[in-house]
C-alpha cells in the first residue's frame, strides 16, 4: 500500500470520526435537554406537594368563579394570603413554561385545570390590586399562562385523563 492510499484512508477517516463525534455530541444535548425537562417537572411537582400549598388552593377554591376583589378581601385574611401564595407560586410555573424550562403540555396536564380554577377566581383582584397600586406586573405571568391554557383547551378540548387516556394500557 502506498503512502497516498493510506493519507487518503486516514483523511477519510478522520472525516467518518468528526462526523460521528457531531452526531453523538448532537444526541448527548438532544439527552441534556430531556433531562432538564424532566427535572423540571419534578420540581414542579414538589412545589405543589406542600400542606400549606393544599391548604391554600383547598381556600381559593371556596370562593365563586369571578369573585370580586371585595369578595376576596372580606373572606379574611387567611383567603388573601392564600391568593398570593398560590398566585406567586404559579408565577414560577409561567415564567417556566414562557422560558420553555417546562413544557406547556406538561403543565396542561399537570394543573391545566387548578390554573384556570385558580385564575378564575382571583383574576378580578389581580386587576384591583394592579389598579390600586398603578403596577400591571401584579399577577402578570399568571393571566399569561392563564390565556395560554384557555386557548389549548379551546384547541384541543377539555377531555378528562381517565376518559382520554381510558384505553391506555402499560
Amino acid at each position: 500500500m502506498d503512502l497516498d492510499r493510506l493519507a487518503n484512508i486516514a483523511e477519510i477517516t478522520g472525516v467518518i470520526l468528526v462526523i460521528g463525534g457531531f452526531g453523538f455530541a448532537i444526541v448527548q444535548l438532544a439527552a441534556i435537554r430531556r433531562q432538564r425537562k424532566e427535572i423540571a417537572a419534578i420540581e414542579l411537582l414538589k412545589s405543589f406537594a406542600s400542606p400549606e400549598f393544599a391548604r391554600a388552593i383547598r381556600l381559593l377554591l371556596t370562593l365563586p368563579e369571578n369573585a370580586t376583589a371585595e369578595q376576596l378581601r372580606g373572606a379574611g385574611g387567611e383567603v388573601e394570603d392564600a391568593a398570593m401564595q398560590v398566585s406567586l407560586t404559579l408565577e414560577g410555573v409561567a415564567i417556566m413554561v414562557h422560558r420553555r424550562i417546562v413544557d406547556i403540555d406538561m403543565v396542561w396536564e399537570l394543573m391545566g385545570g387548578l390554573v384556570l380554577a385558580v385564575w378564575s377566581r382571583i383574576g378580578l383582584l389581580a386587576e384591583a390590586i394592579r389598579r390600586d397600586h398603578k403596577r400591571d406586573k401584579f399577577c402578570e405571568w399568571l393571566q399569561w399562562l392563564a390565556a395560554r391554557l384557555t386557548e389549548l383547551e379551546e384547541k384541543r378540548g377539555s377531555e378528562p385523563a381517565f376518559l382520554h387516556y381510558r384505553n391506555w394500557k402499560p
